[in-house]
């Protein structure tokens, strides 16, 4: 579905994340089955050409070229979102767990969030394993069908 009611357009979220990081696979998946209030698109950071994420580069592990956190952009508005607020910013968009984004984006909750998350994000291979997934090019492929929509109120 591409409009709300009454005729306004959904905002479209590009969700950049880890296709290797099967914590993050895990997180997409479940992304991809819920019923948000944008369009979401997902796209691994290994199917984005090299120096093409200009206003996401600082979310770059160093040399690893992989994504040190979730990275969402708000397309309309051209923000890019990162790490613990980028989650809570995906939680809000879900109509059943919005309370839960609301609540960790409180001030001293925020703090706490985002501690948790950089320490989760930092070990997450060691925690819950890496997926093999874009050695053989299928993140390309997964790219290719961020054109589909998701999310929505379908």
């Amino acid at each position: 579905m591409s409009a709300k009611a009454g005729g306004d357009s959904l905002r479209v979220l590009t969700v950049y994340y880890d296709g290797e990081c099967k914590l993050c696979l895990t997180a997409v998946d479940r992304l991809r089955r819920s019923r948000t209030r944008s369009e979401l698109r997902y796209v691994p950071l290994q199917s984005v050409p090299a120096g093409s994420l200009g206003d996401v580069r600082g979310a770059l592990d160093g040399e690893a070229g992989h994504l040190s956190q979730i990275l969402v952009k708000d397309e309309s508005a051209g923000k890019v979102t990162g790490g613990a607020d980028a989650v809570m910013l995906l939680l809000r968009d879900m109509p059943y767990l919005a309370w839960l984004g609301r609540l960790g984006a409180l001030p001293g909750l925020r703090l706490l969030s985002a501690a948790v998350y950089r320490l989760v994000a930092k070990y997450r291979y060691r925690l819950f394993g890496k997926s093999d997934a874009c050695e053989d090019g299928s993140c390309r492929t997964i790219a290719k069908d961020q054109d589909r929509p998701h999310g929505g109120s379908t």
